[in-house]
């Protein structure tokens, strides 16, 4: 295969993980979640740091347990592959609600996550993650502008329709890119 080909179906993999972890973080998808590492991962992210598949059931456990919602929004990514090794760099950008007391409260945090990734047998995985917190905010969560009932609401489950629509199954969140075919599964 032509190197540039191989180079950028590398970056999309691994762009595929990026936001599988997301989807799963915001789906409270603990398996999809640790589908993105591998068994011998360490993500340094603040008070839940560890180790990739314990951080994972740490942060799905914390978002499902304290917090009533969650979003990221994912920005750029700059991705350097060697081989089987890589480098990444992938803003994001976290709003969470939850309640204080009966007051409704917003947090939200920028950063960056700061990823090496590594292949193996044919499949790219988080290797060590560094979860950097450019910075967070949190504060009363006012009216909504906007009459809320009228819209569809998510689910933070694999019920919600976002599995239908991109053809998941709960506990692996990448996409099947081919007809038929199935992500890669276990770690």
């Amino acid at each position: 295969m032509n190197d540039r080909l191989q180079m950028m179906l590398d970056h999309f993999d691994i762009r595929e993980v990026i936001e599988a972890y997301v989807h799963g973080c915001d789906r409270g998808d603990l398996e999809a979640v640790k589908d993105c590492y591998h068994p011998d991962s360490y993500d340094h992210h603040g008070p839940l740091a560890g180790p990739g598949h314990q951080f994972a059931a740490d942060c799905v456990d914390s978002l499902m347990t304290y917090w009533t919602s969650c979003t990221h929004l994912l920005g750029q990514s700059r991705i350097k592959v060697d081989g089987d090794m890589a480098g990444a760099e992938t803003h994001y950008f976290a709003s969470l609600t939850r309640d204080q007391d009966g007051t409704a409260m917003l947090d939200q945090q920028v950063g960056r996550y700061v990823d090496r990734f590594e292949r193996r047998d044919g499949v790219w995985r988080i290797l060590d993650r560094r979860c950097i917190q450019d910075w967070a905010y949190s504060i009363p969560q006012g009216e909504s502008f906007l009459d809320r009932a009228e819209f569809l609401k998510g689910a933070r489950t694999p019920e919600d329709i976002s599995y239908e629509v991109l053809d998941l199954e709960p506990g692996r969140g990448r996409i099947a890119r081919q007809r038929g075919a199935k992500e890669p599964s276990g770690a």
